[in-house]
């Protein structure tokens, strides 16, 4: 291996497995080196655990031929990266796994995307500071029971999340019944895809927020978003940078939440279709979609993001869409799921990933 390329290391727990005889990483990670070496660059994969900070020298697998990154990988041992893009597992970062990658990175100098983000809270704050407030639900810190109810009355739905959940984990919608009843739901669990519908009195309902003060909670209006056969949906816009460091869409993917469903998160319930589906099956029933128009609020959200987080490179927004066409921003994912995007969306976001990784290098 040429140790004169300069290297794009990606930090990740899924290294190398066989696949049909041949031992290589997934795909997305074969396209990405295949864009490297074609840019006299290489990609070498490897799990924060197996670097030597003192050392400064990992053990990483890169493609075993540099023309034929689909072909079989192998382990080698090799000086630290010139940049590395960070996709360890979400819930894997929340246990602390890539803190001392980023501790030791930043100490030596060597970029680092995506960096780490705002919470749903902090994100709030920053967004509501300028002309992108337009485009938030009404949001508020859960800080106590008859502020929570308070909202809740006014608005008449209600959700309540974790300000560090993802996945839809943890996220419990609360509908005003009328009459000093209120029906609570959740699809999922902090700990089990678990569906909950329950109607509670008041009483009850200051019990439920009360527990739910012991954590970092926030409470959010509900939007009625556009619902397509009878099934509410929202809108997963995935961003990310490239070669000059500016914004690009990979793609807009429409999910469908199950039958009254809360959350429209796959593991949930939900279901995804193409963008071309969801316009046509919208349009028998007369409504539109915006599309384009998604699109550009998320990008103009993610430009503010940088401002703040100038390595911030890959970006997912969940969005939401009214009946009027009032678009919001309902959540954003720092590690958007590539599952929900199509062979040619994986294909470009690859090519993007690795060309930031570049421009980020040289402009770090």
């Amino acid at each position: 291996m040429n140790q004169q390329k300069q290297t794009i290391g990606v930090a990740t727990t899924t290294t190398v497995k066989d696949r049909g005889g041949t031992e290589r990483p997934v795909r997305y990670y074969c396209e990405m080196a295949q864009h490297a070496e074609r840019a006299g660059w290489r990609l070498a994969i490897f799990d924060p655990s197996d670097v030597n900070w003192k050392n400064q020298r990992m053990s990483a697998w890169v493609p075993i031929a540099s023309d034929r990154t689909f072909g079989p990988w192998q382990r080698e041992e090799l000086t630290l990266p010139s940049v590395v893009y960070e996709n360890v597992f979400v819930h894997l970062n929340i246990q602390g796994y890539s803190q001392a990658l980023r501790r030791n990175a930043h100490r030596l100098g060597i970029p680092l995307f995506n960096p780490a983000l705002p919470n749903k809270w902090r994100l709030t704050q920053w967004l509501q500071t300028g002309d992108l407030r337009a485009f938030l639900p009404s949001t508020e810190r859960l800080q106590s029971t008859h502020g929570a109810l308070a909202h809740l009355d006014d608005w008449g739905v209600a959700y309540v999340k974790p300000i560090g959940g993802y996945g839809g984990r943890g996220v419990v919608q609360i509908c005003s019944l009328g009459h000093g009843a209120y029906r609570i739901a959740w699809d999922r669990s902090l700990h089990s895809v678990q569906r909950v519908r329950k109607t509670v009195n008041k009483e009850q309902l200051m019990r439920f927020f009360e527990q739910k003060l012991r954590t970092p909670h926030l409470v959010q209006r509900g939007i009625p978003l556009l619902e397509v056969g009878g099934r509410k949906v929202d809108f997963r816009v995935v961003v990310q940078r490239g070669a000059k460091g500016q914004w690009h869409s990979v793609g807009v993917v429409p999910k469908l939440a199950a039958r009254h469903g809360v959350v429209t998160n796959l593991v949930a319930g939900g279901e995804r279709c193409s963008l071309e589906q969801l316009i046509t099956r919208a349009a028998l029933e007369g409504k539109s979609v915006p599309a384009g128009d998604v699109e550009n609020v998320a990008l103009r959200i993610a430009d503010f993001i940088t401002r703040r987080c100038p390595d911030a490179g890959v970006l997912g927004f969940d969005m939401g869409l009214e009946d009027n066409g009032d678009i919001y921003m309902i959540e954003m994912n720092p590690k958007p799921a590539r599952s929900l995007l199509t062979a040619s969306m994986r294909r470009e976001s690859a090519k993007y990933s690795t060309d930031f990784a570049r421009w980020l290098a040289h402009h770090h």
